[in-house]
Order: structure tokens, then C-alpha cells, then sequence
């Protein structure tokens, strides 16, 4: 748990089981008032106080609206905790059914400790505590006759562990309770794409869907297409399945129960989107025409519940296997961590990357060398993943405009694009 004191530059970091003893000390003599002293130590810089344990008084008076403590008889306690490095560094008492706003009891109180102990910028703890339980909490530090208070910062480490858990309570519930195998699948499948459409930014939708090109050509069905929102022209549905433009393609993945058995199977379905046709053409941005650029790399990858690999070692021998347009990016096996593939690549320069794009696209999938494969941490492989797959999408900007009329041959129509 970490504080911050803007006006100052100064933190306090406090262990969560110092804290858990703060709250047991101030329920236990609910209804009336409680408190003790904070030891710890601090950093070289002294802007950070890290508070490591509480030391409770021996004599205090205690009430509703009032506490006192003292000191005496409290010698040996500090003695022995100076052989641990740590000293005073400030004080805590609880306000039962009241606010963690500071009294003038408590300010007066903090202008004498500083006096007698003589330490810059004693801390000061206040917690509220009802009678379900602690309410709320403040650190203060004082300062030239001022309490000044400090903001509780997020604990991103602890944040992205808790919507891990969550995500991954979510898929080992449709894994045990869902025993039609098509149903588990598809169940798992639209947890990986509520995920994705809830934490991507409002230019990327995410669909269950099939990619067709321009020619008529399509891939099989892939579990996860993000795709552009803002320059996708027209979407099919037919029979209950949905079609999109290959030009609007940003990535695909494919979506198992466990990543054993189907790194392969997974880059063979990334290949039959990578090998569609796309057109480039140029477009209006911000009132200037720009013109056609070349194609972007589709983003591929496999995202699992569990892996049954003992070792994550054996999850990249597969992916070293794996050549050209069924190479994998990146994915996510969410109890044993993800994964992403930096390649070497090199550009084809006896072809112009914009007239003959898919042969360009293609020689840069085929120069593809590994020169590393990285793996998370497990408890934070869902946003370790989200974070990568976040960079890539960004290095991409955006998909090429597509040419509406390429597709429009198929009716032997076309339409004029200029006003």
C-alpha cells in the first residue's frame, strides 16, 4: 500500500500486514478510541517512509471521543527494534463512527511529538472504524503547524492480479460447468472478446468471424478478429456468420481450452487470413490526400485457458517450428503466462511495397528469424499480453484504405469515389 504527498515529493509504503494489525487493534476496542506508534525506516533519500511494524503502548487511556498514550516503560521495545533498523516514524489512532479528518487534539498532539522526539515530519495514521469494520484511512505528515495529506496511489501490480483472477475464475467456471464441448468453446471464446471490446479503445471492434478478400476468397473462421471500426465499409452476415474485409484486419487469434496440441493448428488458421488479397489505395486525412500505403502485418496469435506443457520451453520449440504467414506474434496461455516473438525481418527491396503489396507483405513474413521469445509472469499474464498486443496495434497505426471497387467487380458495378 503506497502514499503520495504531491506538494512535497514524499511517499509512504506500508506492508498490508501491518495494516491488517492497525485494523484489528482499532475493531477491538470499537466503541471507543484505539491507537499505537508506527515503526520503520527510511529511504537514502528520505523521501519514502516504509512503515514495517506497530508498536502498541503499554499505559493508555482510551474513550469515545479521546485516546492518550505513554511512552513509559516502552524503552526496551524501541532498543530491540533498533537491532532490526527500524525506528519511530509517527503515530495512528482510530475514530470510531467518525472521519479521518484531523482534530485539534490531534494537530496539538503532533507539534508536542515533534518537540520530544525530534524527527522532521512525524507521520500521523487516522482511522475511521464503524461497527462493520474500518471505513476509511488517511496518513497525514506534519509541517511547520500543519497536517498535510497524503493520496493513496494505485497498486497497478495488485490491480492487474485481481482482473487476472477475475478473468481466470470466469474461464475455469465454463471449463467445469459446461460440458457440451462446442457450447465450452464458444462460452470461452466470448470471455476472450467481451474482454478485449471492454479494455481496447473504441477504434477496434472485436468479432467472432470470417475474413473474405476482394476476390472472393475467405479464411476459415477465426475465434477473435479485431478489426477497424471507424474505416470498415460494409460487414456481411449470413447464416450466422459474419464476414469481414481482409483490408480492416488488425489481428486474429485462435481460442482453446489449451494451448497443448494446437500452436500448430492455431498458425495454419492465421495463414489463411495473412494469404488473402488486400488492396491500398489513397484517402482524405485531416482534408489532405495521402497517398496509398503498403500493407500492414496482420497480428496473430492463440490465447488458453491453461497449458499442460510442464515447461514453457516446450511451447517455444512449437513456435520455432513455425515459418512465413503462419508465424505467431504473440498469445496468451493464462496459467502459465504470455508469450510475444521479437523477429528479425528483412524488407524485400527489389519490390515496390505499395503496386506489388502482396508479394511485398508476403517476403517479409518469409524473412522472418526469431531472435528472441519472451514469457511473463503467470499472475499477470492476461495484461501483460493486453499491454503487448496494445504496442503492436499502435506500431500498426492504421489499416490501408480499402478499394471499395475491387470488391464491387464481383456485381460488375463500380462507384465514383470523388466529390
Amino acid at each position: 500500500m503506497k502514499y503520495y504527498l504531491a506538494s512535497n515529493d514524499l511517499y509512504i509504503e506500508i506492508l498490508a500486514s501491518v495494516f491488517d494489525q492497525i485494523q484489528l487493534q482499532a475493531e477491538s476496542e470499537y466503541p471507543n478510541e484505539n491507537g499505537g506508534m508506527l515503526a520503520g525506516r527510511y529511504s537514502t533519500d528520505r523521501r519514502t517512509v516504509y512503515i514495517e511494524k506497530i508498536v502498541m503502548p503499554i499505559e493508555k487511556v482510551t474513550g469515545r471521543a479521546m485516546f492518550k498514550r505513554n511512552a513509559k516503560g516502552m524503552e526496551k521495545v524501541w532498543e530491540h527494534l533498533a537491532e532490526e533498523e527500524l525506528r519511530y516514524v509517527g503515530e495512528w489512532h482510530s475514530h470510531p463512527n467518525g472521519s479521518t479528518r484531523y482534530s485539534n487534539a490531534d494537530l496539538t498532539a503532533m507539534v508536542d511529538i515533534e518537540k520530544e522526539v525530534a524527527i522532521a515530519n512525524p507521520l500521523l495514521l487516522i482511522v475511521g472504524v464503524r461497527k462493520e469494520g474500518i471505513s476509511a484511512h488517511t496518513f497525514y505528515c506534519y509541517e511547520n503547524n500543519k497536517l498535510l495529506e497524503y493520496t493513496k496511489m494505485i497498486d497497478l501490480k495488485e490491480l492487474f492480479i485481481g482482473l487476472q483472477n477475475q478473468m481466470q475464475i470466469s474461464l475455469n467456471v465454463n471449463r467445469k460447468f459446461i460440458g457440451h464441448p462446442g457450447s465450452k468453446g464458444d462460452a470461452t471464446e466470448q470471455h476472450w472478446i467481451e474482454f478485449l471490446r471492454t479494455y481496447l479503445p473504441d477504434r477496434y471492434k472485436v468479432d467472432k468471424a470470417i475474413v473474405i478478400d476482394s476476390t472472393g476468397n475467405v479464411s476459415e473462421q477465426m475465434d477473435v478478429v479485431i478489426y477497424d471500426a471507424i474505416y470498415t465499409p460494409f460487414i456481411f452476415k449470413q447464416d450466422g456468420f459474419m464476414y469481414i474485409p481482409a483490408e480492416s484486419v488488425y489481428a486474429v487469434f485462435e481460442v482453446k481450452q489449451d494451448v497443448e496440441g494446437y500452436i500448430e493448428y492455431a498458425a495454419k488458421k492465421i495463414e489463411s487470413v495473412r494469404k488473402l488479397k488486400r488492396t491500398s489505395i489513397s484517402m482524405i486525412a485531416s482534408g489532405k490526400t495521402t497517398a496509398a500505403r503498403p500493407l500492414t502485418k496482420i497480428i496473430g496469435g492463440i490465447l488458453t485457458t491453461t497449458s499442460s506443457y510442464k515447461e514453457n520451453d516446450t511451447v517455444k520449440k512449437h513456435l520455432e517450428k513455425l515459418k512465413g504467414l503462419q508465424t505467431l506474434d504473440l498469445g496468451c496461455l493464462c496459467n502459465a503466462g504470455s508469450f510475444y516473438v521479437d523477429y528479425k525481418e528483412t524488407v524485400p527491396d527489389d519490390l515496390d511495397p505499395v503496386k506489388d503489396n502482396r508479394k511485398y507483405i508476403e517476403q517479409v513474413y518469409e524473412s522472418r528469424e526469431i531472435n528472441e521469445i519472451e514469457f511473463s509472469n503467470k499472475d499477470v499474464s492476461l495484461f501483460t499480453f493486453f499491454l503487448q498486443l496494445v504496442s503492436y496495434l499502435k506500431s500498426i497505426g492504421t489499416v490501408p484504405a480499402i478499394d471499395i471497387n475491387a470488391y464491387l467487380k464481383a456485381i460488375h458495378a463500380k462507384i465514383d469515389e470523388d466529390i
